[in-house]
This record gives structure tokens, C-alpha cells and sequence, in this order.
């Protein structure tokens, strides 16, 4: 009989809603009924006994704690504890217990897969994986900005099958960036922004696939804002009419910064430290919301900044970079770059730009 109904219990647990809803059934059944012939049968030996007394009764033996304060002394009791908790209810129980750990081991497995379905708020997307020390590099640089160190981070590729490295802020979906359903398990409605990165320096394909995969994320989530590499300037056309999207050329810039360093010792190191968030002094910007009805040209704010300990570098207006001032007046708009240990607050930017 015990047997007989342990292999039925193993077949309803391969259809988990079929095997839950009977494990679950056969649980209630035991402990009511249990609690009830309890009841029944002790009433009469014991006044006192009441019908919660029996229901407790019921949970501490099915979960073989025993506390020994209440006990069946009756046949009709003690036969009622053996078929009800003995036969089945522990069955039940065991069964229960092994399915909860089953779930919470499957529920790890698609976790550190990523075969499973995400449920974030605000989180940040990195598309791709050319390699763990770049992605690690990245995750570590980006988090050690104050604002965003608790950020959740997705990692999305199709190019391993299991998150190589474990951080308490990283999650790891596996599937293509090229699919919209992939996008829909990492919660892309959700999600603020986006890096993508190139699948290789030596993938002569590289450009094609990322703006194949910022079309899709862009489709999925016109809101998201997106950094993406690109590794030939001559391939920027791909990404022309995609709102949102910042492009980001590391072979030219690194190529330049080669040159630089060989004409001008010094430059390198610079770099390094303000494109650092590890550093003291990094590079920032600040977008202008609102321009003030007293026109003060950027030298004069450059200067004000400057006693605050923020060196101003350059304007970005409609696409183009302003490095000389002279002339130079404030529009809506406008992204101030500028070198600081800390950012700085509108309140902070609008009082530069009163004086």
C-alpha cells in the first residue's frame, strides 16, 4: 500500500501543477482527518480537548516533532494517527518536502543557466560577451560609481552556458541578442540602460551583429538609452536614425591615445585617471535643462566652475564638441563635460550659470 501510493506520488511530481494540487490535497486530507478522529475519540477521556487542540496535534505529529503534550490513548484515535499521519500523511509530507527542494535546486539551475525568466526594476543590460576580463572590468568600473553600485546587472549573450563568475548584483540570461523573446526574459520594459558590446576586436562581423542586436533592443524598449561599441568608424552609418544610442569607437580612441602618449608623455596617465570612476577626478557630464534669461557666455561660467574645484573641458551641442569658449553661450540642451571628484547637482550648475 505505502509503496503503491509512493509511485504514484514520484508520477504526479514529473507534472509539477497535477503533483502539487494532489501532494497538497493528501496533506490537508491527512491533518484534518487525523485532527478529527482525534477529536472524535480523545473527547471522551478529555473534556478539555478542543478542536484546535486536535488540528495541533495533527501538524506536530505529521512533522515528527512530538512534543508529547497531547497523545492518542484511544484505538479508534491511535488507529486514525496510523492511517492518516503514518500511511499518509507523512508520505504526503516527504513527498512535499522533496518537491520544495527539487523546485528551489531547478530554480538555482535556470539562475545560474540563465534559461529562466527575470523580474527587475531599473536594471542595466550588457549585451554580449567577447571575454570574462573585459565583461568583469566593466561590471567593476560601472559599480564603482556611488550612484549606481547597487544596480542590478543582466548579462545577455548566447555565447555561454553558464555565468562564469558570481557577483550578488549580476544576473545572467542566455539567449540571443538578435531575438525579441530573449529581451522579454531580461525584463526590457524595466530595464534604464544598455551597453553593448562587440563580440570580438577580430570579428570582421562585429558592427553588423551589434546594430542587428541594438534594432531588436531598441524595438523591444524604444525608452532605454544605449552606450554601444563600435569597432570601425566607417560603420557608424549602421546605427543612423537610432534614438538614444551612444557610440563609442575603443580601437580609434586607444589608436590615438598610442599616438598621443609617443608625442606627448603624460597623456595616457591622464586619461587613465578621468576615464576612471576607481580615481579621484574622473570625467562627468551635465546636461542643461534650463538656460536663464541673463546670457552669460561659457568662459565666465568656466571660470566660476573653476573656483569650485570643476574644470569644465568641453560643450557637446547637437552632435558636435565645443572646446573653445569664446562666444560661446549656453542652450538648452547642451552637455557640459567637465573634470571633478564629484558630480555636480543642478542646483550647483544653475548658480554657474546666474553669475
Amino acid at each position: 500500500m505505502i509503496n503503491l501510493i509512493r509511485v504514484n506520488f514520484r508520477r504526479a511530481r514529473r507534472r509539477r501543477k497535477v503533483g502539487v494540487a494532489i501532494v497538497l490535497g493528501a496533506l490537508l486530507i491527512s491533518i484534518a482527518g487525523n485532527a478529527m478522529t482525534f477529536f472524535l475519540f480523545e473527547r471522551g477521556s478529555n473534556p478539555e480537548l478542543s478542536v484546535g487542540d486536535s488540528f495541533w496535534y495533527s501538524m506536530i505529529s505529521i512533522t515528527t516533532i512530538g512534543y508529547g503534550d497531547l497523545s492518542a490513548t484511544t484505538l479508534g484515535a491511535r488507529l486514525g494517527t496510523i492511517a492518516f499521519i503514518t500511511v499518509m500523511g507523512l508520505t504526503a509530507f516527504t513527498a512535499a518536502a522533496g518537491m520544495l527542494i527539487n523546485w528551489l535546486i531547478d530554480l538555482q539551475i535556470r539562475e545560474r543557466t540563465g534559461i529562466g525568466r527575470l523580474f527587475l526594476k531599473n536594471h542595466i543590460l550588457i549585451i554580449n560577451y567577447p571575454n570574462e576580463a573585459r565583461v568583469r572590468h566593466i561590471i567593476d568600473e560601472f559599480m564603482s560609481d556611488p550612484r549606481h553600485e547597487k544596480d542590478d546587472i543582466t548579462l545577455v549573450t548566447d555565447r555561454v552556458e553558464s555565468l562564469p563568475f558570481s557577483h550578488p548584483n549580476v544576473y545572467f540570461l542566455r539567449g540571443s541578442p538578435l531575438e525579441t523573446e530573449t529581451y522579454e526574459r531580461a525584463a526590457i520594459s524595466e530595464a534604464q540602460k544598455a551597453i553593448v558590446l562587440s563580440t570580438g576586436y577580430d570579428d570582421p562581423n562585429s558592427d553588423s551583429i551589434v546594430a542587428s542586436a541594438v534594432s531588436v533592443l531598441h524595438r523591444s524598449n524604444p525608452r532605454i538609452t544605449s552606450t554601444v561599441e563600435c569597432i570601425n568608424p566607417k560603420h557608424a552609418v549602421l546605427f543612423e536614425g537610432m534614438d538614444r544610442v551612444s557610440l563609442v569607437f575603443p580601437l580609434q580612441m586607444a589608436n590615438n591615445l598610442l599616438v598621443q602618449e609617443s608625442q606627448d608623455p603624460g597623456v595616457s596617465l591622464l586619461a587613465q585617471v578621468i576615464t576612471s570612476n576607481k580615481m579621484e577626478g574622473t570625467l562627468l557630464s551635465i546636461r542643461l535643462e534650463d538656460v536663464p534669461d541673463q546670457r552669460v557666455a561659457y568662459p565666465q561660467i568656466a571660470k566660476h566652475m573653476l573656483d569650485r574645484d570643476v574644470n569644465l573641458v568641453g560643450i557637446v551641442r547637437n552632435g558636435s564638441v565645443h572646446l573653445r569658449f569664446v562666444e560661446l553661450f549656453p542652450e538648452k540642451d547642451d552637455v557640459l563635460v567637465y573634470i571633478a571628484s564629484s558630480r555636480l547637482d543642478a542646483e550647483a550648475l544653475q548658480e554657474s550659470l546666474a553669475r
